[in-house]
């Protein structure tokens, strides 16, 4: 019975050191995050779109999707949204890492659960403007991104703790 016991233990370790370093803050500041900051770069690229084309002449319900078209038309416009959203994703990334404190890379990948939730929901919904290839990219590189973030943070945490050690000095 007891090597059974240990045996289920040891099974589950890898489960239990997952869930120690899980992060329910990190992860939904760091989404939020990501989403928010997403939303806020996008905006003057909206204003851009919407200046170099006259949207006057279309009823009040249309202009939205017209300004949707009109940057998804041109390829200025579609890779200034994706590096914008992939710094945004990084972002998210790095600040739920620094929220968590452990885990860092995995509560970095996980903070992309808002961009792939809202890309999925839009897919199956039939809201989604973007090409479905575009979408699949985008549902792999979000997490990447937030880990990479996170891992940003562990980078800059390691380069603290160094040089507190160097400055530390006995007398």
């Amino acid at each position: 019975m007891r090597s059974q016991l240990n045996a289920r233990t040891l099974a589950l370790t890898p489960i239990l050191v997952i869930m120690q370093a899980f992060s329910w803050k990190g992860v939904v500041l760091g989404g939020i995050t990501d989403i928010v900051a997403t939303n806020i770069t996008a905006f003057p690229l909206a204003i851009v779109a919407a200046i170099g084309t006259d949207l006057t002449s279309l009823p009040k319900a249309e202009r939205g999707k017209a300004l949707v078209a009109v940057m998804h038309a041109s390829l200025g416009f579609q890779m200034t949204g994706w590096v914008l959203g992939a710094m945004c994703s990084v972002l998210g990334g790095y600040v739920a890492a620094r929220i968590a404190k452990r885990g860092e890379v995995m509560n970095g990948a996980l903070s992309a659960y808002l961009c792939v939730g809202i890309g999925v929901y839009s897919v199956i919904a039939g809201h989604s403007a973007t090409p479905l290839w575009q979408q699949l990219v985008a549902f792999v590189g979000s997490p990447l991104l937030g880990a990479y973030g996170g891992y940003l943070r562990v980078k800059q945490a390691n380069r603290a703790l160094a040089a507190t050690d160097t400055m530390v000095q006995p007398a």
